[in-house]
């Protein structure tokens, strides 16, 4: 067995971290031209506004890269040709996982020199047309402004507008070279975003429990995550401005997500994939719809790993059987839902029947992509996800 360390070198975690370090970390690696991906409504906040000036400050030059949630090809690559003039020595992601995404797509793009949405395509896990190499490659500073978790991972989606297909990609090298978790930089998240993207952490840990490769550095770390997040995540709800509270969830994040080239996400990450890819629903929030469905179909095959979801939870009673332990274990997930308002069914974002034949398709190219035998190898599989998603209806 081995256990493979993804190429994140620091994180940097704390308030007003980013003010402190950044610029040092900048000139460390002797950057001077920065892409900065991020969203709309995020230049409109002051810690953003900070950090640019702070740039400027500094002598460092930036070309600003504007992204949408679900990463479209078509917004990804409009801008490729003045990005290659600008000749960026350094790109920095600020925002949730769809800027995080477009920034190591982005990486990857300038470090194959890809021209058209078409050719970056043939690089992704769906068709693996081109071997990625990514020899010489852009270092990547992301700055999170959610609880993705995005920012630790070395794959990243983009969404066809043609067919509504989501593609993936990984690479070692796609992988942020430094991470800032900075609990200032979510300040201005809009609730919804911030708590159904906790969720989404949630997903990650408890998918992380039921892996096909054993991990026991990766699922020790995905409980700790899952207490932090159960307990820290309502107290944002409650209290938004204690920072502290706030750095708790994104340290459970982190843990949440910790080396993922180590494991293979499930099923819940897989609907989740194609739900926001055709329907344009957050992934946060097709956390929300499919987590604890998913762990109820699965429970015959996974008692003892979600019986341990159970214990970390709760005060569990070891002397009730496994199985009893692991049946608790979707409720806990279904209140936690419940009790954040988070919207947990498809009728809440009008998805209409006659699609959902197109969905279960996508779907199954999504599974079979991920080669997940512990997904793969269900007897009837094509049933089964339909009779998943029809129950989150």
């Amino acid at each position: 067995m081995m256990y493979q360390f993804l190429p994140v070198d620091r994180v940097h975690y704390g308030l007003n971290i980013v003010e402190e370090k950044l610029i040092s970390e900048i000139q460390r690696i002797g950057g001077n031209k920065a892409v900065i991906v991020t969203t709309k409504s995020l230049l409109k906040t002051n810690v953003y506004n900070r950090m640019v000036n702070q740039f400027r400050a500094n002598g460092i030059e930036i070309f600003t890269m504007m992204m949408k949630q679900h990463v479209p090809g078509d917004v990804l690559m409009q801008d490729i040709k003045e990005i290659k003039d600008f000749e960026p020595n350094l790109i920095i992601s600020c925002g949730g996982g769809s800027a995080i995404d477009s920034a190591k797509i982005l990486s990857l793009i300038l470090a194959e020199n890809i021209d058209t949405e078409e050719e970056l395509y043939t690089y992704s896990q769906n068709i693996r047309g081109n071997k990625t190499l990514m020899e010489n490659y852009i270092p990547h500073f992301a700055i999170p402004t959610t609880l993705s978790a995005a920012e630790f991972t070395s794959i990243a989606g983009t969404t066809n507008k043609r067919d509504l297909v989501k593609y993936k990609f990984h690479h070692l090298n796609m992988t942020p070279q430094l991470v800032f978790l900075d609990p200032t930089f979510t300040m201005d998240t809009p609730e919804w975003l911030w708590l159904s993207t906790g969720m989404r952490a949630v997903d990650h840990a408890v998918e992380t429990q039921y892996t096909p490769i054993p991990s026991p550095v990766n699922e020790a770390l995905a409980l700790a995550a899952l207490k932090k997040l159960y307990q820290y995540l309502p107290l944002t709800k409650q209290y938004p401005d204690k920072l502290e509270y706030r750095l708790q969830c994104q340290i459970g994040a982190w843990l949440s997500l910790f080396s993922v080239d180590n494991i293979k996400l499930g099923l819940s990450h897989s609907i989740g994939h194609q739900l926001g890819a055709m329907y344009n629903i957050p992934h946060g929030i097709t956390s929300a719809i499919m987590l604890p469905s998913v762990m109820e179909f699965l429970l015959p095959r996974a008692y003892d790993r979600l019986a341990q979801i159970t214990d970390t939870l709760s005060v569990s009673d070891t002397r009730r059987s496994i199985k009893a332990r692991a049946e608790k274990a979707p409720i806990f997930i279904k209140d936690l839902v419940i009790n954040l308002e988070i919207p947990h069914k498809l009728s809440d974002f009008n998805v209409a029947k006659e699609t959902i034949p197109d969905l279960i398709e996508n779907i199954l190219i999504d599974i079979k992509s991920e080669r997940n035998e512990f997904v793969i190898n269900t007897k009837n599989l094509e049933l089964e996800v339909k009779n998943l998603v029809m129950s989150v209806w």
